[in-house]
């Protein structure tokens, strides 16, 4: 439906109040998710929508909008090296790595970084629908529904408030809905509404618009009628908080897990609130012999605690980064305080003797009863460096063997088939790390499913995990972290089990402060893997669960690493090496001042022949896509240079024809030179192609030596080139 010409003014509202209406996907994902810089999907789409509205071709929008992403990616996630050759080459590997993830199914593994840069390019799209649905189709009602719908959940299901979401998505989807039905009346009837019509048609609708918006706002709201279909859906779901029959356990933080397995009844209770910036795994206790159906913690005696420490009281402390806090408010007794990882103090409200211990990473309290109260926890959050962790070798652990005996020893019971698993999953893999990563993710692509009901608990003579790997396959955060403890047992990597809670679900406080509220639905049990030079890093197995482990993407420097030592095994290069460094000194101290202030790698004779193929593709595109535009120009004054007479005038009338029809004014097959000519009068209110072919035919007809104002002639060629060149 795009017959009817759109008025320039009026495709800016439309634009604008898409705009607007796109931006609403956006506000909950910075509202519900730790997703930082929402400013620049905003400037993304505002961008897109710019780009559609200017009609920008392709051939310059496309290039543009792919280097804003990359840009923006680099922002993000590469803050120190963005617009650095460092930066691109870690764009162009993280890129590589994920595809590869992809085609091997590893969906889990998919970097933050590309997955931002997927949903750039889902903006992207549904920029390129909106302007279809706007320009073409006349009619957003999909767009608008659609949008309604999501806040609608979103509100129903999170705690973003979308009240006032949902109020500006319907005055902005009717307002379009509105402006667009004149459009596509007129589309249907093939005629053209003055644009002062068009805006008094409309104006009764914005007035009306506007008053329900004031009387929404101002009345007072009633209480629903229906009750919350919220609990209703959960229980349908399996979410609910009813039991599962007998031997239902309630899910929660219990100190007793020597008999694991079975289901678990849902508890939405609040267990405490935590103020922290980020989202944070709530370590408790660790535990590190396993029994074959449960875990306990074996340690002596001796030296089990830390030397006791007294709180600091809250208030007054300057935050030195980069330490980072938590707020930690609790609603729930425990018997031992939850903390983040990299914990370095504790402070509360009034001073409080605390024990942490060292085998088990207990913070303790000296108080008999378990309290309920107000702390304050400082941590440095611990950054792993992925070049250090694929340096870690499975020959450092053997000199360790005594020192990690009880993070390396499993019960008699354990069948060898897990044992065989084990290696099977390991054997492939060289270094500490990758060993370790290949257990954790071998849960989520064999056929495992994370489930709190139906749980089986295993017999007098089955093993837990031995149950979990080959007979079930189904189970929650127990099953799944205690399996991957044994099998890095199995192929001798220290590992021991972890309790806590989960980070918990993102709120916001009436001065939208960010924290997180955690229930003991949350009670959450992970793994621990001991790293050699590193010390105890966490792994998450558990289907589902996205884990906390901050690893520094520095594979670059890694390489860079493996390059050097390949030069020290040829010694022979070296002199040359040395030869060609003195040289480069030589070359910048003789290049201009001006050649110098551009980075090394823009200098590089590769990377500027990338750009001058690029350049030149481009410019090729760009030549060809408005060639309608430049050959008649280009024609004109090629011709000006030529003396004048019959054959210059019937080569020109030949191109006046060919133009004619690359513009669109085509030549029906069958009609004659004088009668086209009368059409293309007509079109254009004058009489100049007209008398162009009459003195054209009389040439065809012999009359070549007709007295004829050549340069009158010509000057109305020149005319009508010019003029439907647009």
């Amino acid at each position: 439906m795009k017959d009817v010409r759109i008025d320039k003014w009026l495709l800016v509202l439309l634009y604008t109040l898409a705009f607007f209406m796109t931006i609403e996907w956006l506000k909950p994902v910075e509202e519900l998710t730790d997703t930082g810089h929402i400013s620049l999907f905003y400037g993304f789409v505002g961008l897109a929508l710019l780009f559609g509205l200017l009609r920008v071709p392709g051939w310059i929008g496309v290039p543009i909008k792919a280097i804003y992403i990359t840009l923006s990616l680099q922002y993000v996630f590469l803050e120190k090296e963005w617009l650095s050759a460092e930066a691109l080459k870690m764009t162009v590997l993280d890129v590589q790595q994920n595809f590869a993830f992809i085609w091997s199914g590893e969906w889990m593994s998919i970097s933050y970084m590309f997955r931002t840069g997927l949903f750039f390019i889902l903006l992207w799209m549904l920029c390129y629908l909106i302007r279809y649905w706007i320009e073409y189709r006349k009619s957003v009602l999909l767009f608008f529904g659609m949008t309604v719908i999501f806040l609608s959940v979103v509100d129903t299901f999170t705690s973003f408030d979308a009240s006032f979401a949902i109020l500006r998505v319907m005055i902005i989807g009717l307002l379009l809905l509105g402006l667009l039905f004149p459009l596509r009346l007129s589309a249907k009837t093939k005629t053209q509404l003055p644009i002062s019509s068009y805006f008094k048609v409309s104006a009764p609708l914005v007035g009306l618009l506007l008053f329900v918006a004031i009387v929404a706002i101002l009345v007072p709201i009633k209480e629903p009628v229906w009750p919350d279909p919220v609990p209703f859906i959960r229980s349908a779901a399996g979410l609910g908080e009813s039991g599962n029959g007998e031997g239902v356990s309630k899910v929660g933080y219990d100190p007793d897990d020597t008999q694991l397995g079975g289901p678990f009844e849902q508890d939405d209770s609040l267990v405490f609130e935590a103020y922290v910036d980020s989202r944070q795994y709530w370590k408790m206790e660790t535990k590190n012999t396993y029994t074959s159906k449960g875990w306990i913690q074996s340690s002596s005696e001796e030296n089990s605690l830390l030397q006791g420490r007294y709180s600091e009281q809250i208030g007054g402390q300057v935050l030195v980064p980069p330490r980072q806090r938590s707020d930690m408010e609790m609603y729930e007794p425990l018997p031992i305080l939850p903390y983040p990882y990299g914990f370095e103090s504790l402070q509360t409200t009034e001073g409080i003797i605390y024990h942490q211990e060292w085998d088990t990473g207990k913070l303790i309290l000296n108080y008999d009863e378990p309290l309920d109260m107000t702390y304050r926890t400082e941590f440095v959050p611990p950054e792993y460096s992925l070049k250090e962790l694929r340096a870690t070798d499975m020959a450092s652990l053997d000199s360790m063997k005594f020192e990690m005996e009880e993070y390396l020893s499993l019960p008699k019971e354990v069948p060898s088939r897990v044992k065989e698993l084990a290696q099977e999953l390991t054997v492939n893999h060289s270094n500490v790390y990758q060993k370790a990563q290949a257990i954790e993710r071998y849960f989520g692509r064999s056929g495992f499913v994370y489930s709190r009901d139906k749980v089986a608990v295993p017999e007098e003579d089955e093993d837990y995990v031995d149950q979990f790997l080959f007979e079930t396959k189904r189970g929650y955060c127990d099953n799944f972290s205690s399996s991957m403890v044994v099998m890095l047992r199995s192929v001798g990597i220290p590992a021991r089990w972890v309790k806590g809670f989960a980070p918990g679900e993102l709120k916001r406080d009436d001065n939208h402060e960010k924290y997180y509220t955690v229930t003991n639905n949350q009670a959450h049990s992970w793994v621990e893997a001991y790293m050699p030079g590193i010390g105890w890093m966490p792994f998450e197995p558990t289907i589902g669960f996205n884990g906390v482990s901050n690893v520094n993407f520095d594979i670059e420097v890694a390489e860079d690493d493996l390059k050097e030592q390949e030069q020290i095994k040829r010694p022979e290069n070296k002199k040359k090496q040395e030869q060609e460094k003195q040289a480069a000194k030589r070359k910048n101290t003789q290049e201009p001042w001006l050649l110098q202030i551009f980075p090394e790698w823009l200098r590089s004779w590769t990377v500027v022949s990338v750009i001058i193929g690029v350049a030149i593709v481009l410019f090729g595109i760009g030549s060809y896509a408005t060639r309608k535009k430049w050959l008649p120009r280009l024609a004109v004054h090629r011709s000006r240079s030529k003396a004048e007479g019959w054959e210059t005038f019937a080569v020109q009338y030949e191109q006046l024809l060919k133009h004619l029809n690359r513009v669109g004014i085509k030549k029906p097959a069958g009609m004659t030179l004088s009668f086209y000519a009368k059409e293309v009068d007509r079109m254009r209110g004058d009489d100049k192609m007209s008398t162009l072919t009459v003195a054209y035919e009389k040439g065809l007809y012999g009359q070549r030596e007709t007295n004829q104002n050549w340069t009158e002639l010509r000057k109305m060629w020149e005319d009508l080139i010019i003029e439907t060149t647009g």
